[in-house]
């Protein structure tokens, strides 16, 4: 039964089964917010500008906080419209891997969290040369469909057994795939039943490169730059922002706009501010 109406002039209504009120926006995430609809959309235009939490926080006349919170639950919500990655039979797709230097950057004086290390300046996050496990995978891959997944894999090079917990319910059998000279796509796709494996030497282009995955990977590059480092427990959040800005963003930044504008009004973000602060690295 209806049951008064909101600040904004919006119908509530009243369950006569549990004694709830809710609106028409409630479950979503504009009907799970006290911030104005107005303040979401400047929110979403920073969003499609990809620009940084304090000039955020200015734009959407909120504090740093609060603009964090919407950041992540703005990447939450929209993740969700992202296509999955599949390959099916006699589908191609080509895999690589690309690597962050681990990250603890934060502010760890309030919490339980201890650093396992000495703090570094930017830059000089890895001491050892070479893949070493201060390092964290990035395992990603792209077919024919240009559906691209991101995946953190642990830290160090690529392990047999990490690579087939990606690959296990993305490959299908009598696929077709690419990659490079990694030993550990070889035993993991041979399991997996592909049709057809191609290893390229990165340092030999002369017999073939991956092209598709390279340009990932340099388009991911350009993504992270303008954030001067992201920690490694939100570096997942950020691979999805990237996958969504790589299906979403057009040319045209109005057109962004409106995509973000109706995918907001109809998305669900489960997670709760408490969800947010004092995350664990993994």
């Amino acid at each position: 039964m209806k049951k008064g109406k909101s600040k904004n002039g919006e119908q509530r209504y009243l369950c006569q089964d549990c004694g709830r009120t809710f609106g028409m926006g409630s479950g979503h995430i504009l009907g799970t917010s006290r911030l104005p609809k107005e303040t979401w959309m400047a929110n979403a235009e920073c969003f499609v500008l990809m620009l940084p939490l304090r000039e955020c926080a200015g734009r959407c006349h909120v504090c740093l906080k609060t603009a964090y919170t919407m950041r992540h639950r703005l990447i939450e919500c929209l993740s969700a419209y992202s296509p999955s990655f599949k390959t099916g039979r006699g589908c191609g797709c080509e895999l690589d891997e690309t690597y962050f230097p681990e990250s603890f950057k934060g502010n760890h004086t309030k919490g339980s969290f201890t650093m396992p290390r000495h703090s570094r300046h930017r830059g000089k996050q890895v001491h050892r040369r070479g893949l070493s496990r201060e390092q964290i995978c990035v395992m990603t891959g792209v077919n024919d469909s240009n559906e691209t997944f991101l995946q953190v894999s642990g830290r160090g090079i690529l392990s047999r057994k990490r690579a087939m917990d990606v690959l296990r319910d993305r490959i299908a059998s009598a696929s077709v795939v690419a990659t490079d000279k990694a030993s550990a796509y070889v035993d993991v796709l041979a399991e997996l039943e592909v049709d057809a494996h191609t290893a390229y030497d990165s340092k030999d282009p002369s017999e073939g490169t991956i092209n598709r995955i390279n340009t990932v990977h340099s388009l991911l590059d350009t993504f992270m730059k303008p954030f001067k480092g992201v920690s490694t427990k939100h570096l997942g959040t950020y691979l999805a922002w990237f996958k969504w800005c790589r299906t979403f963003m057009a040319t045209d930044s109005g057109t962004a706009e409106r995509t973000v504008a109706r995918q907001l009004a109809n998305g669900v973000c489960r997670s709760r501010i408490h969800d947010m602060f004092n995350v664990l690295p993994p």
